[in-house]
């Protein structure tokens, strides 16, 4: 690839690692079964690697599992039919747990997105598109294929799965220079492979969830089968989903690829539960939307589109509460369908609308110190990482923080 180490960004979820090591369990004889050692992508590797692996996956996941259960219940039908597709191992899907926590609107700082954190000219390069409607790099299937198709090259350039982990997360580039100066085979154990201590970090979360799920310690729940759709327009989504009694935003999570939540003109494909698809598309004629966005133009006043749209100002104000007389080029109101021709659409509800990063914990950090940093709370940086509240955490973990301002 010509951009080598920003092909793909890596991200991944520590759970603030609040678990002290000495806390876990011994692992049992059952748990220590031959089962993981017949994963193809565990094979070569050292017993004692991969017990490592799982207890760093064990104590970073733990308290976060349930969370990642219930985001891959809308996702990981439609990953695992693509990884059965493309003829790959079916534990790859355990890499998107360490990139985004299965959430597939997660977005880094530097722009990588989705659940397997695809950077924009790297999704470009691969055939991932993206447009007005859809964003291609949310995309199920699309970034999946994206994803898979360069791993599997990855493994066939270094004959070794936690080579190619290494080179998703640093670049094959970068991992062939350091192959160069000091080979490396499964063989000679993980912790003497020739790359940066936070790739070998990401390469043992990797090869410990597999384990964990090989061996059932970490369940996957069984996903939600769904069944496409070709939207008919005027459509809004969110009158969609409650006339076929579905949670507000069931649909969105079902269709991360989705900007927008109305539908005016062009027609959209979506994927919905085979349990709610008949009333679905029952109701999709029905489905209009009842308020648009009319974005504000040099010479508008209130009076005026209140006139456009055969309402009264004060209704116009009820729409549009904390609205002043003075309106800014750009601004765009919510008013009754009109125009269809004219009108903006209403965004998905679930696009972030707040900075996701990556934060190292450093010496003397706290949760408080952090969110204080950041323009956040103790609680949330809490309830985002999956951690109970005044958790303990130490230098060196890492934790996802949804900033209100950038770091100092």
């Amino acid at each position: 690839m010509a951009d080598d180490r920003l092909q793909f960004q890596h991200m991944q979820n520590d759970s603030g690692a609040v678990i002290p090591a000495d806390s876990l369990q011994p692992l049992s004889t059952e748990l220590r079964s031959t089962t993981a050692l017949s994963d193809p992508l565990l094979a070569g590797l050292k017993r004692a690697d991969i017990d490592r692996a799982k207890l760093l996956a064990k104590r970073n996941y733990l308290r976060s599992w349930d969370a990642i259960s219930e985001r891959s219940l809308y996702v990981r039908q439609r990953m695992l039919d693509t990884l059965i597709r493309l003829d790959a191992p079916l534990s790859l899907q355990v890499i998107p747990a360490v990139e985004s926590t299965y959430d597939p609107y997660a977005i880094s700082h530097s722009g990588a997105l989705g659940l397997w954190q695809l950077m924009p000219r790297t999704a470009n390069g691969l055939g991932v598109h993206s447009d007005k409607k859809t964003n291609g790099s949310r995309s199920i299937e699309a970034s999946t294929e994206a994803a898979v198709s360069y791993l599997l090259q990855l493994h066939q350039r270094f004959d070794s799965w936690p080579l190619a982990f290494a080179a998703y997360n640093l670049g094959p580039n970068a991992v062939g220079k350091r192959l160069r100066k000091q080979p490396w085979s499964n063989g000679d154990g993980l912790e003497t492979m020739p790359i940066p201590a936070s790739t070998r970090l990401y390469v043992q979360h990797i090869i410990g969830l597999i384990a964990l799920t090989q061996e059932h310690t970490f369940i996957f729940p069984e996903p939600v089968k769904t069944r496409t759709l070709e939207l008919s327009t005027p459509v809004d989504i969110h009158r969609l989903a409650k006339l076929s009694n579905m949670s507000e935003n069931d649909i969105f999570r079902y269709n991360p690829c989705l900007n927008q939540a109305q539908y005016l003109r062009k027609s959209v494909t979506i994927h919905v539960a085979e349990s709610h698809y008949q009333l679905v598309a029952d109701n999709m004629g029905h489905a209009g939307p009842q308020y648009v966005l009319r974005t504000i133009r040099p010479g508008d006043t209130l009076w005026n589109i209140a006139r456009d749209q055969h309402i009264t100002v004060a209704t116009l104000k009820e729409l549009n509460p904390g609205i002043g007389k003075l309106l800014h080029i750009g601004l765009r109101l919510k008013v009754p369908v009109g125009n269809l021709a004219k009108a903006a659409t209403h965004a998905n509800p679930l696009l972030p609308t707040s900075q996701r990063l990556r934060y190292t914990v450093r010496p003397g950090d706290s949760l408080w110190r952090i969110a204080r940093r950041f323009g956040t709370t103790s609680k949330a940086i809490s309830r985002y990482n999956g951690l109970p509240h005044n958790s303990t955490i130490r230098a060196g973990d890492t934790l996802w923080v949804r900033a209100s301002s950038s770091p100092s």
